[in-house]
């Protein structure tokens, strides 16, 4: 046994020696012979030492730059940022500089190929870290310059990227037929063509949006395609995540062991990057499926993990399960100081991700759909045109038929962004409630109230400003007591402890925030005198309205309103 391990540790000190040797002989070629070799044998020594460390990798960047630049070719200058890319890809900071100097040096370059991978490789980065906005714009700067240079490629890969937005949205039926497209594509090729990154990535689409469209056996069916293709690529494009999804899909047919194996060897390719969602989604499952095989202890570990890598900016609903699944230990271990401090993230996170789900939602629709929509209308006119040579008549027709297609269309996403206002106010309202709560240094008095009764109370008070009953200029604490069937004694008390403000203040915090949200959303209400606005969020007069508008804004109606009109 003794010779077995000195072998070993004989064979360990050799294998370093011969690393250290051939890093040092790599490093010792840089500093004498580097500036002797042309760009493309710098490309080929920089993306093919894999286990080079950073530094010499750095100097075979270095090297390449200066000889790009030296020859004033720009699109050579941009490839090495991306070797710099390559460097810094845990560091998103970092690499997003790099990135705005691709953009920025090929931005007057009109090939096939720049300046719209920058753009691409901006919406990849600032999606991975979700500013989806930020990212939808990106794409869309690319989309143009991809239909400029009619990159068919690049088309279809930013066709891809922004429905994985739209699953953002829970769009799953639009994004699938997107990826089907793209799959139906690949299905005519060659079998070549088929190991590519795309290709790869359209069957990691497909088996995601099954998965959460709750179609197992479909998803398990295009994550075995998408393996096989991954091992079979010479960078095993997407092998992460289709391990990451596969181990989501054992979970849901109840495969837990499998389950459990995929998602920890994703884990160690993630390399636990908390930067990552699939990561902290992961942490969710591993304790789903502990709970499940009754190991709460390992299950509460990975549930506790996901609270303490969240914060406001990567939190997204995939991982909501996590925060109601602590709340439910907490209550059963009757550990109310936890349970509350988790209910306090949950209620903000929420709020948050309501906000910006909506910004990207109206953001997608008015930037992308329905400019996408009208561009098919156009198509569609040319060819009725170029290929029936109908009359002016029928063309006429034809082409009121597709507007008012068109405003239908904007009175569905109307109706349905109407339906979500309500939800969206209510969430607000939390937001600020958390906030006050957090900075407020008043005390107040309690009755010995039963957690029954509040709860029930609560459930009214939530009902009445789901109805926007705040809304009505004659309220006072007896009428909302009487309406609600309580006592007004209680709700004031259930007001004054739960919601941290009296019930004067209650309400109109309530008005001033459903006006900031009608300021915001609606251009006709901006058009309103602040009397009327006053009026018609429930204020008797003026000023009784622009103080409380102060006090909850810091400034009045009317200059909060000017910064919308302009």
């Amino acid at each position: 046994m003794r010779v077995i391990s000195l072998f070993v540790i004989i064979g360990c000190f050799i294998s370093t020696l011969y690393s250290m040797q051939e890093q040092k002989e790599i490093y010792n070629s840089s500093s004498d012979s580097l500036k002797e070799k042309t760009l493309q044998e710098l490309n080929t020594l920089f993306w093919n030492s894999k286990n080079q460390d950073s530094i010499i990798k750095h100097e075979l960047a270095n090297f390449y730059i200066v000889k790009a630049k030296k020859n004033k070719d720009r699109e050579k200058i941009a490839d090495g940022y991306q070797m710099f890319l390559s460097i810094y890809e845990k560091q998103p900071e970092i690499s997003l500089r790099y990135i705005d100097s691709i953009i920025n040096v090929t931005k007057d370059l009109e090939n096939n190929h720049y300046p719209s991978t920058g753009y691409m490789m901006k919406g990849n980065l600032l999606s991975g870290v979700e500013r989806y906005d930020e990212s939808l714009e990106a794409y869309l700067i690319a989309k143009k310059y991809a239909e400029i240079n009619d990159n068919s490629w690049q088309l279809m890969g930013l066709k891809h990227n922004i429905a994985l937005l739209k699953t953002i949205l829970g769009k799953e039926e639009e994004a699938l037929l997107v990826f089907k497209e793209n799959y139906n594509h690949f299905k005519k090729q060659d079998e070549v063509e088929k190991p590519s990154q795309i290709y790869i990535a359209t069957l990691y689409g497909l088996s995601k949006s099954y998965n959460r469209l709750k179609k197992y056996d479909s998803a398990y069916f295009y994550l075995q395609k998408g393996i096989k293709s991954s091992l079979s690529s010479n960078r095993k494009f997407y092998y992460s995540d289709l391990l990451f999804a596969f181990g989501i899909n054992s979970y849901y047919r109840n495969e837990y062991n499998p389950a459990i194996d995929s998602l920890q060897k994703a884990l160690n390719l993630f390399e636990d990057d908390i930067n990552k969602s699939q990561v902290r989604i992961s942490y969710l499952y591993l304790g789903k499926i502990y709970l499940k095989i009754k190991e709460e202890p390992r299950a509460l570990s990975y549930l506790q993990k996901v609270d303490a890598v969240t914060n406001d900016s990567n939190y997204r609903l995939e991982i909501r399960d996590a925060f109601t699944l602590l709340i439910d230990h907490y209550k059963k271990s009757n550990d109310q100081n936890n349970q509350l401090k988790v209910m306090e993230k949950l209620v903000r996170y929420d709020s948050i991700s309501a906000i910006k789900q909506s910004r990207l939602n109206n953001s997608i629709v008015k930037k992308y759909d329905t400019p996408q929509l009208i561009k098919d209308k156009d198509q569609l006119i040319r060819e009725i045109v170029n290929n029936n040579k109908r009359s002016t008549y029928r063309l006429i027709v034809l082409s009121a038929f597709v507007m008012v297609g068109i405003s239908f269309l904007f009175r569905y996403f109307y109706k349905k962004r109407k339906s979500a206002y309500k939800t969206l106010l209510n969430k607000e309202l939390k937001r600020v409630e958390v906030l006050e709560k957090k900075n407020s240094k008043s005390v107040k008095t309690s009755l010995d109230l039963s957690v029954e009764l509040k709860q029930e109370i609560l459930k009214k008070l939530s009902d009445f400003e789901s109805d926007l009953g705040y809304l009505k200029n004659d309220l006072t604490l007896a009428k909302v007591s009487k309406s609600l069937k309580t006592n007004s004694t209680y709700l004031s008390n259930v007001i004054n402890m739960e919601k941290q403000k009296n019930f004067a203040t209650y309400i109109n915090d309530l008005r001033i925030a459903y006006c900031i949200l009608k300021i915001e959303e609606n251009k006709m209400f901006r058009q309103y005198s602040i009397k009327s606005m006053a009026k018609e969020v429930g204020f008797n007069n003026i000023q009784s309205f622009a103080k409380a508008f102060s006090k909850n804004k810091g400034c009045n109606p009317a200059e909060y309103v000017k910064r919308y009109r302009d």
